[in-house]
């Protein structure tokens, strides 16, 4: 008769094969933790997440006082965006493992999701605290702060995250950000420039160049930018931009580009008011 290891075991081969039905079988009726954990694991890959947690939650009235059913528990939650539910399970898994930072980490990212920028900072720099290198958190701490009004603090950890991350184009893409909004815009064209070199598929970052080159009064230039992000992605933002710009060039046909982007995007009309009032004359 095959021992407990050894269906462990088969089932761990099962799981990487992708048999999942296979690991649920082989462990069928196994109340041990890595049997609750493993069988779960395979219903997650077979696309049902609720019998997954139901099947942490059966392991959780075997092993009350398993955080690592606990936190497994709150990473499926926080994929399906239950969020206050995450929260709980984590801090509950917390309580029995206060010192984890991955735990702190998993709890700071939930704490960002739900926007309470403020206590994921805190937690953040705990983790941090521990683990300086961990690039993913500099990059939420400088994003926490960022939603905070705290620009110069983002644009400081901004700079620290660089020192590790310097090839990172979300990096780049928010102290551009920053950059712009604080009124540097030779500085932050610069920055959206490296972002697009990492990142060129992304046309955000040509669009926040374009941005930046209208609010300097380069139009062409800015044109020239624009026309990129609009061969990636027909954002009506983008459409907005671009018929302002051509207005401003004295190109005939800038209103077509306003139409489509109110089409798009109703809120659009108000900073479109000045071309589409020209429509209805």
């Amino acid at each position: 008769m095959e021992d407990l290891e050894d269906r462990l075991k088969r089932a761990e081969r099962a799981l990487e094969e992708g048999k999942y039905d296979e690991v649920i079988n082989v462990l069928e009726g196994l109340r041990l933790l890595e049997g609750y954990l493993l069988r779960s694991q395979a219903l997650l890959m077979k696309g049902s997440p609720e019998e997954a947690l139901a099947e942490l939650e059966r392991g959780l009235n075997d092993f009350p006082f398993s955080h690592v059913l606990l936190i497994r528990e709150a990473e499926i939650l926080l994929q399906q965006g239950n969020l206050q539910e995450a929260l709980e399970k984590v801090d509950r898994a917390l309580a029995l493992m206060p010192v984890s930072v991955d735990y702190k980490f998993l709890r700071a990212k939930i704490l960002f999701e739900l926007r309470n920028y403020e206590e994921a900072n805190l937690q953040l720099a705990d983790v941090l605290r521990v683990n300086p290198k961990n690039v993913e958190a500099r990059i939420m701490k400088a994003f926490s702060y960022y939603n905070m009004g705290l620009k110069l603090d983002a644009l400081s950890e901004v700079n620290r995250a660089l020192a590790f991350a310097k090839d990172d184009p979300k990096l780049h893409a928010l102290k551009g950000r920053i950059y712009f909004e604080t009124g540097y815009h030779k500085l932050a064209l610069s920055e959206f420039k490296i972002a697009m070199r990492y990142e060129p598929e992304n046309p955000e970052h040509y669009y926040n160049a374009a941005l930046c080159y209208y609010t300097l009064e380069m139009h062409s230039d800015a044109l020239l930018y624009l026309d990129r992000a609009l061969s990636i992605s027909r954002r009506p933002l983008y459409l907005a931009l671009r018929a302002k710009l051509l207005k401003a060039l004295g190109v005939a046909d800038y209103k077509s580009d306003a139409l489509e982007a109110v089409k798009g995007d109703p809120s659009l009309r108000g900073i479109l008011e000045d071309i589409l009032s020209q429509e209805n004359m």
